[in-house]
């Protein structure tokens, strides 16, 4: 009777052992999947590219707080008559486009090495400014500041007073194309005559530029 007990506890014994010993190994197995899932993550979001926030142009840095591809082609973005006035910082494209459009029209010339050149045949689109685009802008420049009856090296003021929203560029299918309304002036001018222009701003890395026509 008592090697019958015996027995009974051995194999009890033995039972609780090897039900231990398979729990003990699930352990570590669960263990990495775990730690190869956060792996995984790890590696995904270090392969997400960087999202550029500051953009170059003019001796300058331009960031945005609103978004211009959120437009809807056709929109007015700025429109005075309607009292919706520029504002700075909202739209990087916009603040360059001023600025760019006030060195122009003030006959600075580091402006060109902004400027570009619609070229279809290579890979971006664009490229620097050829001779022939530059000699047109600075024809039309003259023309203009001679017709405001503007003295060589007289300041012209320069406001955005409507913009709207084109799209792509219709030639390139890419940058962000405007349409603008501009009030130009010299300084203390109670006239104001409009000029039109179309802008087109191009991203290149972090650096911002624009074909003018």
């Amino acid at each position: 009777m008592n090697k019958k007990i015996l027995l009974g506890i051995i194999v009890l014994s033995l039972s609780f052992n090897l039900t231990s010993c398979s729990l003990f190994k699930e352990t570590p197995m669960d263990k990495n999947v775990v730690e190869g899932t956060t792996t995984e993550d790890e590696v995904s979001k270090e392969d997400e590219p960087i999202k550029i926030t500051d953009f170059e142009a003019l001796n300058k840095v331009y960031t945005s707080t609103k978004d211009i591809s959120l437009i809807n082609v056709g929109d007015d973005i700025y429109d005075d008559r309607q009292g919706i006035s520029h504002v700075a910082g909202e739209y990087k494209e916009m603040d360059f486009v001023k600025d760019l459009l006030y060195l122009y029209l003030n006959e600075d010339q580091s402006v060109f090495d902004y400027l570009v050149s619609i070229d279809t045949n290579t890979e971006k689109g664009y490229t620097s400014i050829t001779n022939e685009d530059k000699e047109k802008l600075i024809k039309d420049l003259n023309s203009l500041r001679e017709q405001m009856e503007l003295s060589p090296g007289e300041e012209m003021v320069v406001r955005l007073d409507k913009v709207t929203y084109e799209g792509p560029n219709s030639k390139t299918n890419t940058g962000s194309s405007f349409k603008i309304r501009a009030a130009v002036s010299r300084v203390g001018a109670t006239v104001v005559p409009w000029n039109y222009f179309t802008v087109t701003v191009f991203e290149d890395g972090n650096k911002l530029y624009a074909h003018l026509f």
